[in-house]
This record gives structure tokens, C-alpha cells and sequence, in this order.
């Protein structure tokens, strides 16, 4: 078992280089495949949407776990109303109005981060309840020692687990809204516009090995987070 969970993540980490690598080199080589361009496409998307999902998810979610009332309802009441709103419909309603390739991305960042912060936010309550410091939680006193330590580690797990899912939902919503005709969520250089339109101009095999790599980057960011979550949470 501790050699398989060993090999699994070495094979991660790989794939992850494997990714990073081809990337780069998509992103600079002129003249470069469809398919290299875009995985450079999708591994900048990725980086700037993980970025900003983390530099405000994760704060959110410590607040609207720990913090004022006002922040967990209104956390909820966001998350609620995004979730009824197809986010391919949000975009093309937007990008008429001026939005940028690049305004894109923060919101694609931005909608990462609220789902991000609730689960954040849910990792935490679930930790306070068997917790020794919730009676001085529910007295408004949570010390800052114990709250970085405990609280918050025990809470990576799971939004490492959640933001592993964005190369498939990016991937999705760049597919849906180039066959719908709407654009590409991310980049019309992206995967998912790639695959989408294969029509005249893509191969099947070059449809198959997209597909591929955004599985095989999907699973392999799953298997990092499931490992860096419980160290954390075992410290």
C-alpha cells in the first residue's frame, strides 16, 4: 500500500512537470502544434485561476468560518446565486460589455474562490466540533496560534481536493462555449475550444491526447492535494 501511494505520487508529480514543460513550451516556440499551444494556453489560465482562487478563497472561508456572521451568510447567499447562473451564460453576457480575455480569467478566479471559501468554510465548522477551543469560539475568542495550527490546516484537505477540479471544469466551460457558439471561457488557444472545434482542422487523435492530458492533470492535482492536505492536517 505505502509503495503504491509512493508511486501514485511520483507519477504525479511527473505529470505535473510533464505539463509545466510542454507548457512552457507551447507558450514560446512559434509555429508551435494546436496542441502545445494549448496546453501553454491552459497552463497560464490554470495558474492565474488556481492563483486567485486561493488568494481569496481561502481567506473568505476562514472568515466565514471563524468570523462574523454577516460574512458566512453572505458567502452563502453568493454561492447560492452563482450556482443558478451557467457560467458560460455569465461570460457571454459580460464580454459584450468590454470584458477582457484577461477580466476572464479574475472571474473565473473570483467564482473558484467563493466555491473555495465555502468549502474552506465547511472544512472549519466541521473541525470546531470536536475542537477544544469551541467553548472559547463561541465566546468570540478564537487565539490566532491555534487557529493557524489546527483550524486551518485541517482545512487544506479538502480545498486542495476542490481547486483539483478546475483543469476538468475549465476545460468544460471553454468546450461548451466554443460549440455553443458563446467563446471560450478561458482562451479560444484553450483545450477545451480546441477539442470543440475539432471539426475540419483538429484530428482525432489530437482531440484524444487533450483529453487525455486535461484527465491525467485533473487526477494527478487530486492526488498532490490529497497527500500536502493531510500532512498539513497531521501537523
Amino acid at each position: 500500500m505505502g509503495f503504491s501511494h509512493a508511486l501514485q505520487l511520483r507519477l504525479a508529480q511527473w505529470i505535473l512537470a510533464l505539463w509545466l514543460a510542454l507548457g512552457l513550451a507551447g507558450a514560446v516556440l512559434p509555429g508551435a502544434p494546436p496542441l502545445l499551444v494549448g496546453l501553454g494556453s491552459d497552463a497560464l489560465a490554470l495558474g492565474a485561476v488556481l492563483l486567485l482562487a486561493l488568494v481569496v478563497g481561502v481567506p473568505l472561508g476562514a472568515l466565514a468560518g471563524s468570523g462574523p456572521r454577516w460574512i458566512d451568510v453572505t458567502l452563502a447567499f453568493t454561492t447560492d446565486w452563482i450556482a443558478a447562473v451557467p457560467v458560460v451564460l455569465l461570460l457571454a453576457f459580460l464580454r459584450p460589455a468590454g470584458v477582457t480575455p484577461m477580466g476572464g480569467l479574475v472571474l473565473l478566479g473570483l467564482l473558484r474562490a467563493l466555491e473555495v471559501g465555502w468549502v474552506v468554510r465547511s472544512a472549519l465548522l466541521r473541525v470546531a466540533v470536536i475542537d477544544t477551543t469551541w467553548a472559547a469560539r463561541s465566546l468570540g475568542y478564537m487565539p490566532l496560534r491555534v487557529f493557524l495550527n489546527q483550524r486551518l490546516p485541517a482545512a487544506a484537505g479538502p480545498a486542495l481536493a476542490h481547486l483539483a477540479l478546475t483543469p476538468a471544469w475549465t476545460f468544460l466551460l471553454d468546450g461548451v462555449g466554443t460549440a455553443a457558439d458563446l467563446g471560450a471561457a478561458s482562451s479560444s488557444r484553450s483545450l477545451g475550444a480546441l477539442v470543440a472545434g475539432a471539426g475540419s482542422h483538429t484530428s482525432l487523435s489530437t482531440s484524444a491526447a487533450a483529453i487525455v492530458a486535461v484527465v491525467s492533470l485533473t487526477w494527478a492535482l487530486h492526488r498532490l492535494g490529497d497527500h500536502y492536505g493531510l500532512r498539513l492536517a497531521r501537523k
